[in-house]
């Protein structure tokens, strides 16, 4: 079938986010974290985590950006999934950085509208910011493993939202993976080197895909990267479900093997594996440009981590 770009239901979704927010006169603290639910409803543990370590700047991803086959119109769509719902208030005196994760799918069915989805993304996360009384924003960002093939298409994406930005004075953020440490990166104000999920995560022989060292010092090197960078550092953990020696799905920690021939590798980075990157990253690249970050917001995941290892890790 003949693949037709739609947008209806991109501005249709869009004109339902609201109006204008208040400014608000922000101090960012000393770290930042990421916060990657569909709900957002910290509770009173992860409140008084993020006051105990000063976090002062809130990465919330607001929605994805995918295909999806619309079975009435017959048309493929690019267009926004799993959105954020607030059923909390972000904490006071915290900024707000609104994410948008593009899947490499979308951004192939970009090509040659890139302006019209860059308006699109844009101002669908400004109007989710202002809705939600989410504060000033000053910086917005685009989360996408782009590649060689999509290369352009996302140069171009990211060029437009500046544009967008540029006249309310907002900047444009964007994550880099390590093997795009070495490229020229997209038109961008500043990137955040995301330093997870380094490792095969489908090969049944990787220890760690989440962060072991010897996955990532390979791509760590002394580069005189083109803008300034922030550094993610992973403060999670799971299960990766394998069958006779194939992948089957990403699970809890708390599952265990039930048949024969199933075998679960628990996955967690310690604080000392953590800190033995940032080393080696801080040595390459200098320290970050304004903090390091988490990920993400869940004490679930955080209760691993004492508040010390996480004051080293968040250590400018």
């Amino acid at each position: 079938m003949k693949k037709v770009l739609c947008y209806v239901m991109f501005a249709t979704m869009l004109c339902s986010c609201g109006g204008c927010g208040s400014r608000a006169d922000v101090e960012p603290g000393g770290g930042s974290i990421y916060h990657w639910k569909t709900v957002f409803a910290p509770n009173k543990a992860e409140l008084d985590f993020m006051k105990r370590h000063d976090i002062g700047r809130l990465y919330i991803k607001m929605f994805d950006v995918v295909v999806e086959q619309n079975y009435v119109s017959g048309c493929t769509e690019v267009v926004p999934v799993a959105t954020t719902r607030f059923q909390g208030a972000v904490p006071k005196g915290v900024e707000v950085v609104p994410v948008a994760y593009i899947t490499l799918e979308a951004l192939r069915e970009m090509q040659g509208k890139e302006v019209e989805y860059a308006e699109l993304i844009a101002e669908r996360m400004l109007a989710m910011c202002s809705y939600n009384e989410c504060g000033e924003i000053y910086e917005i960002q685009l989360d996408c493993d782009w590649t060689a093939s999509t290369r352009m298409t996302y140069d171009i994406l990211c060029q437009s939202v500046k544009e967008v930005l540029f006249e309310r004075g907002i900047d444009l953020s964007i994550t880099v993976r390590l093997h795009q440490l070495t490229e020229t990166p997209p038109a961008a104000d500043r990137g955040v080197l995301m330093l997870y999920n380094t490792g095969r995560l489908k090969s049944i022989d990787t220890k760690n895909s989440i962060l072991d060292i010897k996955d990532a010092k390979p791509y760590i090197k002394s580069v005189d990267y083109p803008i300034p960078l922030d550094y993610a550092y992973p403060t999670f953990g799971w299960g990766v479900k394998f069958v006779d020696g194939e992948f089957v799905s990403i699970v809890s920690e708390d599952e265990k093997a039930s048949e024969e021939g199933e075998y679960i590798r628990y996955e967690r980075p310690t604080s000392e594996d953590i800190l033995v990157v940032k080393a080696l990253v801080e040595e390459h690249l200098g320290k970050p440009s304004i903090g390091n970050i988490l990920y993400h917001l869940d004490m679930e995941q955080l209760k691993h981590y004492t508040h010390g290892e996480v004051d080293k890790i968040l250590a400018r």
